[in-house]
Parts: structure tokens; C-alpha cells; sequence
């Protein structure tokens, strides 16, 4: 087995280390140390990086009888010890969200009865699925007592209890434990069994901030950033509303009305320029002289209730097959195609050799056509 050093001191990082074997395998070089501080993927979190010697950490794998293997990207020499170095801020924000999704977790279950089915703390941000159904007010009040738990800075404890200790403890786990199991417990708010790192108090979690959730298999799924994850995720979202709130000439916290006033405003242009649009075709179409055999028009942006508009009025327009055309050469036509002595589908399929497809009745069929206008044209003349 590979000495865990992550679990005598959460805070180590860097280390030297004797490489006991170096091995290709996937186009990496698999490393096996007699000792580590690097955390290998598990529990729903990812490994850490850094280096070993001058070889960068790509991943951590921790096999069945405890071996851990540090895959790098240039060999290692077995034999030779190596000073090892941790990416340490991304260890430390990795810590601070598992302490606040214990945090979260222990009083969801407490103060709701469901258990965290699902956890995964990503590079984005952290998951965590609950078997039950929570609501935006039962996760603002549990977000406000878990930052109060923070702001207690309470100490975070881990404990190696005796299989007899274990019995009598009440502690969260999603796996039936009986030996080496390892708590960490913050009190009064959970106990739970886990591998990983942790804060040594609640105060260096920082801010918990749960972000949303959706449905999720019967529960419900919740994301959250903690510490500087979360001040990270202001920041950008404070950088989106300022600018928001600048080019529309108001206040930031106005900007949500704002932008629902220009939307409103947008859709009442939009109707006003489709009726525009509608009176437009209808004249063009009206306009135009009957003739014998197949009419196809061209129109340049035409909306899609125009475009019916323009096909219905069209098929009186000519003996034939009556098409109305919108888009350009490069992405292609998307066509209404309509008539009232000719069955389409079966014309369609006989004599319109054009890459693209589409569907409908005999009456009326629509779809895109990916070539261009010249090809169209002479399709159907």
C-alpha cells in the first residue's frame, strides 16, 4: 500500500518520494510512489495535479489494495527519490467545497430526512443529489445555517473509530463500513464517513453559495460553489449584470427589469414587422399573373407564418406546383410548397432530384433544400 500523507496533514504541499516503479501504459507513464500527498480520484471528487520531479501529474488512480498510481506525462526513474509538489490552490478549493457540501449534507438530513445519493465536485463547479424533494426556500434557509456554520469556524474533526466506537456513532455513509473507517465529523452540524481532504475549521470554507437545482430521478439535484470558487462565480456574474446594466442606461439592481422591458418591447416589433412582412407577401403574390405549369418566388428572410401565407395564396397562381423560398446559397432554402391539382409527395419524389428533404400532405409540403437558388429554379421550371 502507497503511505497516504493527505491523511496525517490535509495542508502538506510538497513532499519527497522514492518512485518504486515507472511503467508506460496509455500513452502515460504510470507512476507508483512509496509515499503521496496527491488525493486520487474518488468519493465523486477528481484527483490533484502537480509534479513529481520535473514530470507533471495528469491524473490519480487508487487500485483495490491501496496502491496509488500517479499517471505523468515524461518517466520517472525507479529507485530515485524525487521532491514532489501539489497544485495547491486547486487542492485547498477542493477542500473548502467537500467541507461545505458535508455542511449542506448533514443538514439536509437533519432538517429534512433525505440522504445525498450523488456527489461530484468537478473543475465547474459541485453536484450533489438528495433523494427527496427540496424547494428554493428550504435550500436559502439551508444555505443561510450552513454560512452560518462557516462563520462559527468550527473545528473540523476526523476520527478512526474501533468497530465497537462504530456501532454506536450516527454518522452518514452511502456503503455499509465495518473497518477503517474514517469520520469527519463537524459538530452539531454532521458525521459522515469519508476518504478525502478536508479544512481543518469551518471559518476556511469561505462562502457557501447554492447556485440551483433541477429534478433529479425522483430528488432533486444541487449545485453549489463554496470559498473562492463562489467569489470566482460573483465576480463573473457581477462582470455579466454590469455590463448589462450599463448599455441599458440603468442601475445594476434594476437590470432585471430592464432587460424584461426590452424584451417586451422586442416581441411588440417583432408581431409589428411580421404583420408588415404578412401585408407584404400578400401583395406580391396578389399581384402576380396566373401561368401554366410550376411558379417558384424567392424572398429574402421571410417568416415562417408569411411563408405559409404566401403558399396558400400562391397555388392559385399557376396550374402546377407553387414554391416559396427563403435563405441564401451557402445554407440552403427552407421552402413551403403548395398546389392545387398536383399530388406533391409523389411529385416531390419523381422529379425533384435536390439534396435536402422535407415533408407533408399531398396539398402542401415543407422542408430545406441545401443548394442553391439557380438550382432550385431550374428543378422546377
Amino acid at each position: 500500500m502507497t503511505e497516504k500523507l493527505y491523511y496525517n496533514d490535509s495542508y502538506i504541499k510538497e513532499f519527497c518520494a522514492k518512485v518504486v516503479s515507472c511503467t508506460e501504459k496509455d500513452g502515460k507513464c504510470a507512476v507508483v510512489l512509496d509515499k503521496t500527498a496527491f488525493f486520487p480520484e474518488g468519493g465523486g471528487q477528481y484527483a490533484d495535479s502537480g509534479k513529481i520531479g520535473g514530470s507533471n501529474v495528469l491524473d490519480v488512480q487508487i487500485s483495490k489494495d491501496g496502491v496509488i498510481t500517479h499517471y505523468v506525462d515524461s518517466p520517472l526513474t525507479s529507485g530515485i527519490e524525487y521532491f514532489c509538489e501539489l497544485d495547491f490552490e486547486k487542492r485547498f478549493r477542493k477542500m473548502q467545497n467537500h467541507t461545505g457540501e458535508h455542511i449542506v449534507s448533514g443538514l439536509v438530513h437533519s432538517l429534512f430526512g433525505l440522504d445525498n445519493v450523488g456527489f461530484h465536485l468537478g473543475n465547474d463547479d459541485v453536484t450533489m443529489d438528495y433523494n427527496g424533494v427540496l424547494t428554493r426556500e428550504d435550500l436559502l434557509k439551508i444555505e443561510f445555517i450552513a454560512n452560518k456554520a462557516c462563520a462559527e469556524n468550527i473545528d473540523v474533526v476526523v476520527k478512526y473509530p474501533s468497530p465497537d466506537e462504530l456501532e454506536k456513532l450516527t454518522y452518514r455513509s452511502k456503503l455499509e463500513l465495518t473497518e477503517d473507517v474514517r469520520i469527519v465529523d463537524v459538530p452539531g452540524y454532521d458525521s459522515c464517513a469519508c476518504c478525502a481532504p478536508h479544512v481543518d475549521r469551518t471559518g476556511e470554507v469561505g462562502m457557501i453559495k447554492l447556485l440551483d437545482f433541477i429534478k433529479y430521478k425522483g430528488g432533486v439535484r444541487v449545485h453549489m460553489k463554496c470559498g473562492f470558487d463562489a467569489l470566482e462565480d460573483f465576480n463573473d456574474k457581477y462582470r455579466n449584470v454590469a455590463k448589462i446594466a450599463e448599455n441599458l442606461s440603468v442601475k445594476q439592481t434594476e437590470a432585471s427589469v430592464a432587460v424584461e422591458r426590452l424584451l417586451s418591447e422586442l416581441s411588440a416589433k417583432k408581431r409589428e414587422c411580421a404583420e408588415i412582412m404578412a401585408r407584404y407577401i400578400s401583395e406580391k403574390i396578389g399581384s402576380l399573373d396566373f401561368c401554366e405549369g410550376n411558379l417558384v418566388v424567392f424572398e429574402d428572410n421571410l417568416e415562417a407564418d408569411a411563408q405559409r401565407i404566401a403558399a396558400n395564396l400562391g397555388r392559385t397562381k399557376c396550374s402546377g406546383v407553387f414554391g416559396v423560398f427563403t435563405g441564401n446559397d451557402k445554407d440552403g432554402y427552407r421552402y413551403i410548397l403548395s398546389s392545387e391539382n398536383v399530388k406533391l409527395r409523389s411529385f416531390v419524389k419523381e422529379n425533384i432530384k435536390l439534396a435536402g428533404g422535407g415533408g407533408g400532405s399531398d396539398e402542401m409540403m415543407q422542408g430545406m433544400f441545401k443548394c442553391t437558388k439557380e438550382e432550385i429554379a431550374k428543378a422546377f421550371s
